[in-house]
């Protein structure tokens, strides 16, 4: 009597996909593509472009636009770790425009007449709720999901192999 080696056994098994596996990956990827078109839209709208600073979600989403396509092509060896890599830029641009979002609505608030009366925490409360200023705190959130579901998408294979 024969057996598999170990080796064999271990490498084959880590290839074979759950059944709803692919369909599961196609979902996400799918998602990955409205909440690109989605920001872009929403940057568009905003005719968020005025600055520097501003470009920087438009980076980011070149960077998911060419992590979905790669992930789309191929989903072994290094092109994963490069749309993983990408997508962690972009959860780094995300954490920064929410920072930049609060900061800019926190300076907003010496407008407001009693923002000095306000204890430190209650100003940056307001600041993330916009409840003082006009950026929106959680829009570039969508980049930060859009880029947790890439990588999502990048721990499901492609395809059952048998």
């Amino acid at each position: 009597m024969t057996s598999t080696p170990p080796q064999t056994t271990a490498r084959h098994s880590r290839r074979l996909a759950a059944p709803g596996t692919p369909l599961l990956r196609l979902g996400l990827l799918a998602l990955v593509a409205i909440g690109i078109v989605g920001a872009a839209l929403e940057l568009a709208f905003e005719r968020h472009w005025g600055s520097p600073a501003q470009l920087i979600p438009w980076v980011a989403l070149a960077l998911q636009v060419v992590a979905l396509v790669l992930l789309l092509l191929r989903d072994a060896g290094p092109v994963v770790t490069v749309v993983r890599v990408l997508a962690a830029i972009v959860l780094l641009a995300s954490v920064y425009g929410v920072f930049m979002h609060v900061s800019v609505n926190h300076g907003m608030g010496a407008m407001d007449p009693q923002w000095d009366s306000y204890s430190p925490l209650t100003q940056w409360w307001n600041a993330l709720t916009k409840s003082v200023g006009m950026a929106p705190p959680l829009a570039p959130g969508m980049l930060a999901q859009s880029a947790l579901l890439l990588l999502l998408a990048s721990l499901t294979p492609k395809r059952r192999q048998a």
